[in-house]
């Protein structure tokens, strides 16, 4: 999107054809060919936002495109929480704004800065929308050239992680800026949060130092956040909205001797952060097998760090066998759970021979691996 189209947007006509629409827009008149697709995007953006619960969707500024690169309200909120005690706050790669919105709301005052000038447009009228306009500068600049003498108090590192269709989720050094700048930033400030690819091989989020933290919301990894300039400590999982924290620890949880009445699922960001045993310990269950990271207990577990299954039967993952079981049950509709199996849901359906609209009851199964074999545990959500 151009600037020009963005400012057309985020002007007096451009709000109220927005706010007529999808279905204004194709019997809306002399509008420029961009404009009308810039719009198109901007309701998109908002929808999606609207379902992903975002305050005040209905009247931001930000796309399909920038909204998947911005932080949700709540990772936005914690990023927010690692600047205590500071006043002045760098955000190095702002975007559409959303965290330099959490920053300014918690008092600080922020510089934000992005290569993007339709993007600062935006991000200068929802700052606007939330009231906080006063407390940001923005300047259209790429961070790296962006380094005057002054300091901050901290520094909000959020670096693009793809070019065009390309994703960088493993190699820092392709971000924009890439990871290496980060020396640079911390020459500046007392505090440095980094927002990072949670992808990222172990070696390098180890060699940055400062203290590690998985952030998971609604049971995704959306990112390793490193903080500098705090003290240090193991790698931590935080479970977002009810933000349940595990710590990573060096003994693995215990092996359960057999399979109890329920299997439990971890979240990603506990095993991305080594911290089964800790969510095992206050489960107060152990691990199916050596070779997977499902746990097993014989009692119900209501936390958030788990999704709770009652099991029905385990059997030997043997396609016939199994595929007998599951028709003889009046099973027809299966969703298939695995971690590293190598065939993909649809592939399951098809080896245990049940049809896509198959009729018959629901039932989940899930692939656990043992050493070279598999074991099928069909279950219920619980």
């Amino acid at each position: 999107m151009t600037e020009a189209t963005a400012r057309f947007l985020v002007s007096e006509p451009g709000a109220a054809l927005l706010a007529r629409g999808v279905a204004a827009l194709s019997k809306q008149r002399g509008l420029e060919p961009e404009q009308r697709a810039g719009a198109l995007a901007v309701l998109e953006g908002r929808e999606r936002a609207r379902k992903r619960g975002w305050k005040r969707a209905e009247q931001l500024f930000l796309t399909a495109d920038s909204l998947a690169q911005a932080s949700s309200e709540g990772v936005a909120a914690f990023h927010a929480g690692c600047f205590v005690g500071c006043e002045t706050v760098l955000d190095a790669c702002c975007g559409i704004g959303r965290d330099s919105l959490a920053l300014a709301e918690a008092g600080m005052r922020v510089v934000a800065l992005d290569t993007d000038p339709a993007r600062l447009v935006f991000a200068r009228a929802n700052a606007d929308i939330y009231g906080v306009g006063e407390r940001i500068t923005l300047h259209c600049t790429d961070a790296t050239s962006f380094m005057p003498e002054a300091h901050w108090d901290g520094v909000f590192f959020d670096p693009a992680r793809r070019d065009g269709a390309t994703r960088f989720s493993r190699d820092a050094e392709r971000y924009q800026p890439p990871l290496s700048f980060l020396s640079e930033l911390q020459a500046k400030s007392q505090v440095v949060v980094a927002k990072l690819s949670p992808a990222l091989p172990d070696a390098t989020l180890e060699a940055l130092g400062g203290q590690l933290t998985f952030l998971s919301e609604d049971r995704t990894c959306k990112e390793a956040c490193v903080v500098l300039g705090a003290q240090s400590g193991p790698p931590q999982a935080l479970l977002l909205p009810g933000r349940e924290r595990y710590e990573a620890e060096s003994e693995p949880p215990p092996l359960a001797p057999q399979l109890g009445a329920f299997l439990l699922d971890p979240d990603p960001a506990v095993l991305r952060a080594g911290a089964l045993g800790a969510l095992a310990e206050r489960t107060h269950a152990a691990l199916l097998s050596p070779d997977d990271a499902y746990l097993t207990a014989d009692d119900a577990v209501l936390c958030s760090g788990v999704r709770t299954y009652r099991v029905r039967v385990a059997l030997p993952y043997r396609e016939r066998t199994l595929g007998r079981w599951l028709r003889e049950q009046g099973i027809g509709k299966l969703v298939v759970k695995k971690r590293r199996y190598p065939k993909e849901p649809d592939a399951v359906h098809q080896e245990l021979g049940l049809k896509a609209n198959s009729k018959g009851t629901e039932a989940t199964l899930i692939i656990v691996a043992q050493g070279k074999s598999w074991l099928g545990v069909v279950c219920d959500p619980s």
